[in-house]
């Protein structure tokens, strides 16, 4: 465990000390902020997830979620969760890019969570999502590599761990989508694994960076995207001798690199 967090301070260090560190920080941020603007009710971030399933690219689900939300907002009669299903029941296959797969998804995501709201007592519909996606079991399942039983989508099935962490970065939830170029950034900071341990490794950089890790995921992304490779390397831990202390080579106990006795 120390060296693991000794390798993500390191790694935290050479993404701090890049040259255009504040200039990638400002573009993560405000990119995540415009995304999270674009999903003002709880009822729609459901919904763009389970339309992510179809494979179509985030610029065409986002693009349907907006149609959507123009078509049936109400000043009236807000898009809460039972009434973005209600209208979801009624309306053709046409709002699930044609595929009736995506409505029975859809629909059964929404009765899951109106079941959660339903749990909570004067608890906003917002509120409740994110609970749910930063909630201790929900992490606890995805930790010991069985996110499909979670509670939540263990009942409706069909969502795979990316979707399964989009929701959760949609619903408020301080984690990233484990995506191959999050994956290929980690692996230029030497960290290899499976999608489980890129969303450990990377929610670990972001405590070393004190970052929210959605926007470290986003400097992730670019940084994969990229392919970028040349990270600074941290200088060398030496005290001189006229600082009475040693040098790596004389490290505390030892003389000239052998053990005192």
């Amino acid at each position: 465990m120390v060296e693991l967090a000794d390798r993500l301070s390191e790694a935290a260090w050479k993404i701090r000390n890049l040259e255009d560190y504040d200039g990638r920080l400002e573009r993560a941020a405000r990119r995540f902020d415009e995304i999270s603007r674009g999903r003002p009710e709880p009822a729609l971030v459901v919904y763009e997830t389970a339309l992510m399933k179809s494979g179509r690219s985030e610029d065409e689900v986002r693009a349907m979620v907006r149609e959507f939300r123009e078509t049936f907002e109400d000043e009236e009669e807000p898009l809460t969760i039972p009434y973005a299903s209600g209208i979801m029941n009624i309306e053709g296959e046409g709002w699930f890019f044609g595929d009736e797969n995506l409505r029975v998804l859809t629909g059964r995501l929404l009765g899951q969570f109106q079941h959660r709201v339903a749990q909570y007592n004067y608890v906003d519909e917002r509120e409740v999502l994110r609970r749910w996606a930063d909630g201790y079991d929900t992490r606890l399942f995805v930790r010991r590599r069985i996110h499909e039983t979670e509670p939540v989508i263990g009942v409706v099935g069909g969502l795979d761990l990316a979707l399964f962490q989009y929701l959760r970065v949609a619903a408020g939830g301080n984690t990233l989508v484990p995506t191959d170029n999050v994956s290929r950034a980690l692996g230029a900071l030497g960290y290899e694994g499976d999608a489980y341990e890129t969303i450990a490794h990377a929610e670990g950089l972001a405590l070393h960076l004190e970052l929210p890790a959605p926007i470290v995921g986003e400097m992730l992304e670019d940084l994969g995207r990229e392919g970028f490779t040349d990270f600074p390397e941290p200088p060398l831990e030496t005290v001189g001798p006229e600082e009475g202390g040693a040098g790596r080579e004389d490290a505390p106990g030892t003389a000239g690199g052998e053990e005192t006795r």
